[in-house]
């Protein structure tokens, strides 16, 4: 079942970040790759990139408590964007973070198609193992649009998809 035809939480966008602060932000963040040595990121990459920190924030004015970022286990491709701890009980969750500069034909939570979660189960359980947790989890997906407008649009699936 396609995440989009789930119901979407909007959430506003982080209040740490106001609209002057987060276009600055914005532009520095596109000039921060090439200051490393290498090959600069695409730009996919830094839209990607500053879709994750929309996310970051929104989620944590919104009650998640972040304990991992891009987390990679060694040994695998693939990396989980956010994990966090949310509600009462805290359960644990895997957030996977999907940016796009503007809706289009493809939603972005519709990128979470059936390889990407398979992938994102085996990663998760792959953490849970590590850290020894056994306890309640889910999967949630945060759908950005205009990352670089100075009022992103977050859209937030709960418990989007099941191990």
């Amino acid at each position: 079942m396609p995440i989009s035809s789930q119901t979407a939480e909007l959430l506003p966008p982080p209040r740490s970040l106001a609209a002057h602060a987060w276009t600055a932000l914005s532009r520095l963040a596109a000039v921060v790759p090439t200051w490393r040595r290498g090959q600069p990121r695409a730009a996919a990459h830094v839209t990607g990139a500053r879709g994750e920190q929309i996310a970051y924030w929104s989620l944590r004015q919104h009650g998640y408590i972040i304990v991992a970022r891009n987390f990679r286990l060694p040994g695998r491709e693939g990396e989980l964007d956010l994990i966090a701890f949310e509600g009462k009980p805290p359960a644990l969750v895997f957030v996977e973070v999907k940016t796009r500069t503007r809706a289009g034909r493809f939603s972005a939570e519709d990128a979470v198609d059936v390889d990407k979660r398979r992938h994102l189960i085996r990663l998760a359980r792959a953490y849970r193992r590590r850290r020894g947790y056994d306890g309640e989890y889910r999967f949630d997906v945060v759908a950005i649009y205009g990352p670089e407008k100075s009022v992103p649009r977050i859209e937030l699936y709960r418990d989007a998809f099941r191990d």
